[in-house]
């Protein structure tokens, strides 16, 4: 059986959607303080639950149309991870890559990866995007920041998403793709991509660097 934690959800079980669900934000979430790993996430009907076992490389909020039309909303949220920081596992009790091998891989075009995009990962079940990737196999984990399982802060209040934020927000200036109601003043802000040493961490781009020689 799986040891992965359950997440911030209802005590009852809902195996369909056909009735209400109860407002999650009056759950309570793990006694575990921010900036701690491993972290967990999942999507909403928890057939899947992941977890990452340590800090992502970057945190971006990415503005380009294609976020924005993919996710539905302003920007995406999205954290990166080497592939073998990210462990899924199934209620059925499958994890690695026998789950993987389980959920759904949908390419779709996007800004970077032209025609063939993104392979987005999503539940078989609720189909909610739980991470992506450029290519196929060894390639970076870009896991939906709103996927990840909330926290609880320093003063005990609920901090979502396991405290991550963006470290940057790409394509989100003057004549970028940013919705004109989002101020992002003192943020790190680019035009477009922007280059990893302008806005990654000397640690980041060293973990990036091992992973590029050993892929």
């Amino acid at each position: 059986m799986s040891s992965t934690p359950a997440p911030y959800l209802p005590s009852q079980p809902f195996p369909n959607f056909s009735g209400a669900l109860t407002d999650i934000r009056h759950c309570t979430p793990t006694l575990r303080s921010i900036n701690t790993y491993p972290l967990h996430g999942g999507c909403p009907c928890t057939f899947v639950r992941y977890t990452l076992s340590s800090s992502p490389l970057i945190v971006h909020a990415c503005h380009c149309t294609h976020c924005q039309r993919e996710t539905g909303t302003a920007f995406a949220l999205n954290a990166f991870y080497e592939p073998d920081r990210l462990t899924p596992t199934l209620s059925t009790g499958a994890t690695g890559v026998d789950a993987d091998s389980e959920l759904l891989h949908v390419p779709v075009p996007s800004l970077k990866g032209g025609s063939e995009g993104q392979v987005m990962t999503r539940c078989p079940k609720c189909f909610t995007v739980l991470w992506s990737v450029y290519a196929p196999g060894r390639a970076l984990r870009i896991v939906r920041v709103g996927t990840v399982d909330g926290v609880q802060g320093p003063d005990g209040r609920y901090v979502a998403c396991g405290g991550l934020r963006p470290d940057a927000h790409l394509f989100a200036g003057e004549s970028g793709n940013r919705h004109s109601w989002i101020g992002l003043e003192g943020e790190r802000v680019f035009e477009s991509m922007g280059a990893k040493e302008e806005y990654w961490s000397e640690e980041s781009l060293e973990r990036w660097r091992v992973f590029r020689e050993g892929k």
